[in-house]
């Protein structure tokens, strides 16, 4: 989006209807989160009916039809159903892996791999500041198209998660998954006391779900228990602090915002350095998790984006007013890299990982993916209307209204958030009650 977005909206524009307007670009950007709400709908239910794995493929014939559709694109109405596929993609994505990651990792490790989904969306938003730097727009598709398909060949060679097999009775398959995502050589037929112990885990606890599944489904009393309502009240604040906060919308216009703010560097470099500090803070965030713990983290990033948005706000404000802000003109691109790199830290990383460890499990796909749901709803608000609040407001105005979500945020995680680290299902869900 944000390196693409100028050059469409440029005289050079590469479609042949002409340039776009900025309410056509501010729906390309915000097209997409209309696509990861139905993606991650379909795909909560598709993950208990079908498993994991069989889903998580459900996002590759999207993604490889959106790229096709960006080298043929003549009109911004392709461009409108390609976003509209890889947000379907997404959806899925958003939804699957932090499921399948909390289900094959141990305690120990959870919250390390956990984060790690997010560093590999940070590394994919690098390559796309770097190819919106340096490869032309109608050769980057060949490119990214090739992505889902390495996707696809990899993923056929890992099980599915342990738990899927243990729900459908498929007590080998469950010990295969798991002694493989143990470490153990393919064909170790010796099996620790460990393993035992977590599979019989595993079958304990899905016997008990199933007993509980059918004497009755899913109802209103099991969403209204006090460990439901409260985890379903903190996904939603969580994924309305990483969306609200502005940095999703920031980075699908960084370009634009370093453009008018008058970076000391040009638009697309400063959008690399941003998107490389990105990179560096979530895997910092993957480092420290599950020695620091996730509310900690989720405080120290609430905090430090309050006041790097309120600086850049100050900054915006002062340039408003029609003051010489010449000697400061590096304090856009520190501003906003800080606020980047802290965001990925712990606002950005944690908020899904927390949620797979909150949730029951009896109504976890439900609560998970509805929470998904209003993560796809609070960022198609933050894109699509933040032209419309620069208009309004200024930017001043907008990044000051982002720092005002980001403390409440953080008042929040202070007062209601448990921590998780280290603790098993059993121990979280005693902190819940």
């Amino acid at each position: 989006m944000s390196p693409s977005i100028l050059i469409l909206m440029s005289e050079n524009s590469p479609l042949k209807s002409g340039p776009i307007t900025a309410d056509e670009g501010a729906w390309i950007g915000a097209i997409l989160c209309v696509g990861g709400l139905v993606g991650s709908t379909a795909s909560g239910w598709m993950a208990d009916r079908y498993g994991r794995k069989r889903t998580a493929y459900v996002a590759v014939i999207p993604q490889i039809v959106s790229w096709i559709m960006v080298m043929v694109a003549d009109n911004v109405y392709y461009l409108y159903a390609m976003r509209l596929l890889s947000g379907f993609g997404g959806g899925v994505c958003y939804t699957i892996i932090p499921m399948f990651i909390g289900e094959i990792s141990e305690d120990r490790n959870r919250g390390m791999l956990g984060a790690t989904f997010i560093v590999s969306i940070n590394i994919g938003q690098l390559f796309m500041y770097i190819l919106g730097a340096w490869v032309p727009y109608t050769v980057a598709p060949y490119v990214l198209i090739l992505i889902p398909v390495i996707f696809f060949i990899g993923f056929t060679m890992l099980p599915d998660t342990p738990l899927h097999y243990m729900k459908k009775n498929n007590y080998q398959s469950s010990e295969e998954s798991l002694k493989f995502y143990r470490g153990y050589p393919a064909g170790e037929q010796y099996v620790s006391a460990e393993i035992q112990r977590d599979l019989h885990k595993l079958r304990d606890n899905c016997r008990s779900d199933k007993q509980t599944t059918q004497k009755h489904k899913i109802t209103w009393s099991d969403l209204s228990t006090h460990h439901a309502r409260k985890a379903f009240l903190i996904g939603v604040t969580l994924v309305a602090l990483n969306n609200l906060s502005g940095c999703f919308a920031m980075l699908s216009y960084a370009e634009s915002i370093f453009r008018e703010s008058g970076s000391s560097l040009s638009a697309d470099i400063s959008a690399i350095i941003t998107g490389s500090l990105q990179v560096v803070g979530s895997y910092c965030s993957t480092v420290m998790v599950e020695r620091v713990g996730r509310k900690i983290l989720l405080k120290i990033s609430g905090i430090g984006m309050a006041i790097g948005l309120g600086t850049f706000s100050g900054y915006l404000f002062v340039k408003a007013l029609g003051y010489d802000v010449d000697s400061f003109k590096w304090l856009p691109l520190v501003c906003f890299s800080f606020v980047i790199f802290i965001a990925s830290v712990g606002v950005l990383p944690l908020p899904f990982l927390i949620l797979a460890e909150l949730v029951p499990q009896k109504v976890k796909e439900f609560i998970f993916s509805t929470c998904v749901g209003f993560a796809w709803i609070f960022s198609f608000i933050a894109v699509k209307f933040i032209s419309t609040l620069f208009d309004v407001i200024g930017m001043h105005g907008t990044m000051l209204l982002f720092a005002i979500f980001s403390a409440c945020g953080t008042l929040f995680v202070t007062a209601i958030i448990p921590e998780t680290k280290g603790k098993s299902y059993d121990a979280i869900a005693k902190l819940m009650v």
